[in-house]
């Protein structure tokens, strides 16, 4: 296997596997996939005004990293088209699919149940979810602590992790658009 293989197939599989495991475990504990995980139709007026506000936000974030010191584009180098299709499979579709379902699904879920309520589960989601992507300047680890506020605000007010997820995979999609167009 090539190196560029060997470095996507990672990118595809894990997310499928969290993805199943995930779905299994929910079903396996006698969660709802509707209830409990949100995988359920959004109420679509929320839907719309989240989205707008995702456009929005990545705007504004394009404002505010622009020039910042650790925050230029990762241009990706050129990858066979079978290689490019599988990236962006992975990190535009599967990763945010698993990250939305741990996140705004799972974690959500369970600490809006405690004493913090919806809105410290927010919080406590987006923060951990920062802590996920440390790869990242601290500039940029701020802007996605934001973005998971938005995510779990949109999970709340929609009922639905339809709309997180579609937000998530238009922001990732953004990010390799910019990673192949230098």
């Amino acid at each position: 296997m090539s190196d560029p293989l060997l470095t996507t197939l990672p990118k595809v599989l894990l997310p499928v596997f969290a993805i199943a495991i995930m779905l299994f475990a929910a079903k396996r504990r006698g969660l709802s996939w509707g209830d409990d995980l949100g995988l359920r139709k959004p109420e679509w007026k929320f839907a719309a005004i989240f989205l707008a506000l995702w456009f929005c936000l990545i705007a504004l974030e394009e404002v505010i990293t622009r020039g910042a010191a650790g925050t230029g584009i990762k241009v990706w180098p050129s990858y066979s088209p079978s290689i490019l299709l599988l990236r962006i499979l992975a990190i535009g579709f599967l990763g945010p699919i698993a990250e939305e379902l741990v996140f705004r699904g799972f974690l959500l879920r369970i600490l809006g149940r405690t004493r913090i309520g919806s809105y410290g589960a927010i919080l406590v989601t987006a923060a951990l979810w920062s802590v996920v992507h440390m790869q990242y300047a601290p500039i940029v680890l701020g802007l996605i602590f934001i973005d998971g506020v938005m995510l779990g605000l949109a999970r709340h007010f929609t009922r639905s992790l339809y709309v997180p997820i579609v937000m998530h995979v238009l922001g990732n999609l953004f990010s390799i658009y910019q990673s192949l167009s230098p």
